[in-house]
């Protein structure tokens, strides 16, 4: 692990405070230290680090240059540096420093070697030429090693501090310049997993085996106790006791609570220390001794890569990574690889494959920004790109390919005396005579879209039908109920490939903003196909789509005829107007003003218990029209179970209550459904298909029990069901989609309980993320009155287990909801709180919103910092113009002009297939006449007097009429008569 620090102080008290060390030995011998990197070997730097020396670098001088910003007193400020240190995991220090095995610090000390090799690949400096800032990448960095052996706990903790000096110049200059570093922060993650990689590779020739998680890229050293390793991580649980108690979750979070209990450092003599570690591992004793003679006795040997998994890794970091965005880093790319393969392969493995791909241009270097990302190695595929220029193409086919929906006289109409405001009005009139099949409109949250719809539907000439659809099930929903049209989600319609839609279908699409690309472009091939209108609306400035790609802007950057509604009507109160109207332009400073209600400090278990306490103080009504929204799933759980609480010294939840287990998503991606190594005993999976060979069964529950190989070498999920009965399954065959993977938990559950759904349940006629109350439960059994329907209804909880307590909801599910009033709980902490999560979450409510964070001015800053906005390919190449509508239209009118008529063709293909199949089913399904009952009548009679016949031919006792179907059957004759066409 890395978490890299900025340096602050004086130079004298840094420098002395990296000589100092940890302990000392008898000799006098300080811990090891060591000067590296390409500007420190220009320096003349080598060796072990001089302290005066440091210091002076430090300090910014070099010769008679000093590096510096002048101030307006005269006075030259230098940042000193930072300081990058690489932590060891805690059996590899166990090993080392317990253990005895010196080979493991010097296999530390090459892969921390490895890993800063690749941050200073990403050094740069900062320049203004023209006004403009631009950043260059130099390669070349100074640094100071200091090798460590102890944590402030006194564990053993081996790790090394990079401190890496603020200076860099050009390879051949002697002039230096500070050093930009927004590079190498972008990149510490992946240089920390580039540093995992190479030391696990060289433990495993050291003889040891290891074990890893492939998803955070963590590894052990197989056979180390865990006791021990919990017993030496006492500084370990200082910080996660503290992050617990404050509620921190995540790497960023837990630094505030590293730096919050460290203690002051100590000196001790290593003999003195050593014999501390002896005694506390003396339980252990034994299985170290094992492990090292396992690894003596299988000597040091070197185990080359297989070319087979270093072709994996890549391919899965790629795929990985480009299933949610669409440009990425290289570091990226390189981070997800190796993390899936710890120990099998490294950075000179992957990064070459990655290079290959580059020069066959299957790979692509982006050269402008997009999203919010830092991309210092911006990279996007050739297969994405390609994918948003198919969105052009298909819009480009879908331009003056319909029929207006309705005519000026019935528009008019339709007006007279609606509730439309001047925006809406004008936005009908385009899309009721748009002759384009694909059109959008940009609606700011809360404008009246399905209002609008309502009244285009009804506007619209005899013959139309509109279907609404929606990426999440209660988004489809509500746009139905509120425009009074049938409803489904996106990816039904997708999974049925637009069978039944016509030429003569309206499909509307809300919340256009989540759909991904891929969605985007299936959505338009069945346009495409069927010559079905499609309407998208949506607002591109709230929460955006999970998966790869923000298709409704790319979209309209591409040409898709949009019209803009601009006025909000869900917020009724001046202030919220103000304050949604801020936060839209990227404002948050002043829509925070406006907001008003903003509660600042404490960290984010104290903001919660805070929050709680003020929705308590609301009555029952006031209750059920706030909405408390939430950025992530643990701090839902957080809220939920504070609330509860609540409701429980109420009274208004029953106090007897019933632990039930319940199933949450395992979170895993398709990419990683599909590797066996990501699945880990105890989770569950659950088939939406039925797999005779393997005897699975749609909808029931397989506990995972571990992972093994077949006698291939092919990696296999060790599944149980409920009988017992084991099932080796590979994941990669099949669709990904197909499985969906949980992990088992447990919640109390009582009458008076709220909860939500956590998956659509076809059966139940329940949809995701909603919600209802509990009125009885008796057992496992639940009597519940859902939010959206007037009667109860009983679901057994211990078949149905996907739901979770519903005080609280995440931003992402409320998005199309309306409510009176919203608590927001924006901790600064979570990587979640960006633009779009804000602006979606104060756009919920009508007349007011309450929102709890650590500090409103640092709230505002982060939000500026990070929009959450995702990323384009074709906006990272700089070709949006290139590639627009207008662009390709005059480039390559010829090719589309011959798309225009296969699709043409095709569709009337189409159609008359359809009706082919009208005609047979028809046919099929008419009414039979009388005369027609009749003769079948005859024949059946015909066909009984005629097996009698042959039974009194054939040899043997003749049998009668009735008896027929009792007799033996007889040998098959060649000259026996055919029934078909028989002369009765």
């Amino acid at each position: 692990m890395i978490h890299p620090t900025r340096l602050y102080g004086k130079p004298g008290n840094i420098a002395g405070y990296y000589g100092v060390g940890d302990y000392y030995t008898k000799d006098g011998d300080q811990e090891p230290s060591e000067w590296g990197g390409k500007l420190a070997a220009d320096l003349g730097l080598d060796g072990p680090v001089d302290t005066k020396v440091f210091e002076t670098l430090l300090a910014g001088k070099v010769g008679d240059q000093q590096l510096g910003r002048h101030r307006k007193d005269g006075q030259i400020h230098h940042h000193p540096g930072w300081d990058f240190p690489v932590n060891a995991p805690k059996s590899v220090s166990i090993m080392a420093l317990v253990g005895g095995d010196e080979r493991i610090i010097a296999a530390h000390e090459r892969a921390v070697g490895t890993a800063i090799g690749w941050l200073e690949d990403h050094a740069q400096t900062r320049r203004r030429i023209d006004g403009k800032v631009t950043y260059e990448t130099t390669g070349r960095l100074a640094y100071a090693r200091f090798t460590e052996f102890s944590s402030r706990a006194l564990d053993p903790h081996l790790h090394t501090h990079i401190v890496i000096l603020n200076m860099t110049n050009r390879e051949g200059e002697r002039h230096m310049v500070s050093l930009e570093s927004l590079a190498m922060y972008a990149e510490y993650m992946t240089a920390g997993q580039i540093y995992r990689n190479d030391l696990a590779h060289r433990l495993r020739e050291l003889g040891y085996d290891i074990d890893y998680d492939p998803r955070s890229g963590l590894f052990e050293i197989r056979g180390v106790p865990k006791a021990l390793i919990a017993d030496m991580s006492q500084r370990a649980e200082q910080i996660d006791t503290h992050a617990r108690e404050h509620g921190r979750e995540g790497q960023a979070a837990r630094k505030g609570s590293f730096y919050a209990t460290r203690p002051a450092k100590q000196t001790i003599d290593l003999e003195s220390l050593r014999d501390q570690w002896a005694t506390r591992m003396r339980p252990y004793a034994q299985d170290l001794e094992a492990l090292r003679a396992t690894s003596d006795e299988r000597g040091v040997k070197a185990i080359d890569t297989e070319p087979a998994a270093a072709r994996r890794a890549t391919l899965f970091g790629l795929r990985q990574s480009e299933a949610r965005e669409a440009v990425n880093n290289l570091g990226r790319l390189v981070r997800t690889g190796l993390a899936s393969h710890v120990g099998e392969v490294r950075l000179s493995d992957v990064l070459p494959l990655l290079r290959e791909h580059e020069a066959r241009w299957k790979l692509l270097r982006t050269t402008e920004p997009t999203g919010d990302q830092i991309l210092t190695r911006g990279r996007t595929s050739r297969k994405t790109a390609r994918l948003e220029i198919a969105l052009s193409t298909q819009l480009s086919l879908s331009l003056d390919d319909t029929v207006p929906l309705a005519g000026r006289d019935r528009i008019l109409a339709v007006l007279d005396g609606s509730i439309l405001n001047g925006d809406q009005r004008d936005v009908l009139a385009h899309l009721a005579q748009s002759n384009d099949r694909a059109v959008g409109v940009d609606g700011v949250a809360g404008s009246g879209k399905s209002t609008l719809v309502k009244v285009l539907k009804d506007a619209a000439e005899p013959g139309w039908t509109f279907i609404g659809l929606a990426p999440t099930s209660t988004a489809a929903g509500k746009l139905g109920h509120d425009a009074g049209i049938e409803s489904r989600t996106v990816a039904m319609l997708l999974a049925t490939g637009g069978r039944d839609i016509t030429d003569r279908h309206v499909l509307v699409v809300d919340e256009a903003g989540q759909l991904g690309n891929r969605q985007a472009l299936r959505l338009l091939q069945v346009s495409h196909d069927t010559g079905a209108r499609i309407l998208f609306l949506g607002d591109d400035k709230q929460t955006g789509a999970i998966e790869q790609g923000k298709a409704f802007w790319l979209m309209q950057q591409l040409g898709l005829p949009t019209s803009a509604l601009s006025q909000a009507i869900r917020q009724e109160t001046g202030m919220m107007k103000a304050a949604v109207a801020a936060a839209r332009v990227g404002d948050y400073a002043r829509s925070l003003r406006h907001l008003g209600a903003v509660t600042s400090g404490g960290d984010s278990k104290e903001l919660a218990r805070s929050l709680v306490a003020d929705w308590t103080r609301l009555d029952p009504e006031s209750r059920s029209k706030t909405n408390i929204l939430v950025l992530d799933n643990e701090t839902r759980q957080l809220v939920n179970l504070m609330v509860r609480e609540v409701l429980q010294k109420e009274g208004r939840v029953a106090p007897e209550e019933t632990p039930l287990e319940l199933l949450r998503p395992a979170g895993m991606t398709d990419q990683e459904k599909r590797l066996a190594r990501f699945y880990s005993g105890g989770q569950v999976v659950i088939f939406s298909r039925d797999d005779a060979g393997l005897g699975i069964s749609r909808g029931a529950e397989y506990r995972v029990e571990g992972v093994e190989k077949d006698a291939r070498g092919r990696q296999l999920v060790r599944l149980v069901d409920e009988n017992g009965r084991t099932i080796l399954w590979n994941p990669r065959v099949g669709r990904a989609a197909q499985v969906n993977v949980f992990v088992a938990d447990k919640r109390n559950l009582a009458a008076g309980d709220r909860i939500q759904w956590r998956l659509a349940a076809k059966d139940l006629d329940l949809k995701n993320a909603e919600r209802g109350t509990i009125e009885n439960l008796d057992g496992t059994r639940a009597t519940i009155r859902w939010d959206r329907k007037s009667d109860p209804q009983v679901v057994d909880l211990a078949k149905h287990k996907t739901w979770d307590h519903g005080y609280a909801e995440t931003v992402y599910s409320s998005q199309s909801k309306t409510y009176d009033r919203v608590y927001v709980l924006a901790p600064l902490n979570s990587g979640l709180v960006n633009g779009q999560n804000y602006y979606t979450a104060i756009t919920r409510a009508r007349f007011g919103v309450k929102l709890w964070t650590q500090n409103g001015e640092k709230l505002a800053e982060k939000l500026e910092a990070h929009s959450g906005e995702k990323t384009s390919a074709l906006e990272g190449l700089g070709r949006l113009w290139r590639d627009s509508i207008r662009a390709r239209g005059e480039r390559h009118g010829d090719l589309l002009g011959q798309a225009r008529e296969d699709m043409l063709r095709q569709r009337a293909e189409r159609a008359e297939r359809r009706a082919a199949r009208e005609r047979d089913w028809e046919q099929v399904l008419r009414p039979t006449s009388l005369a027609e009952r009749l003769a079948g009548r005859a024949h059946q009679a015909a066909h009984r007097f005629d097996d009698y016949l042959r039974g009194v031919l054939a040899d043997g006792p003749p049998i009668a009429p009735e008896r027929a179907p009792d007799r033996t059957p007889e040998p098959a004759r060649d000259h026996a008569p055919s029934h078909k066409g028989h002369d009765r």
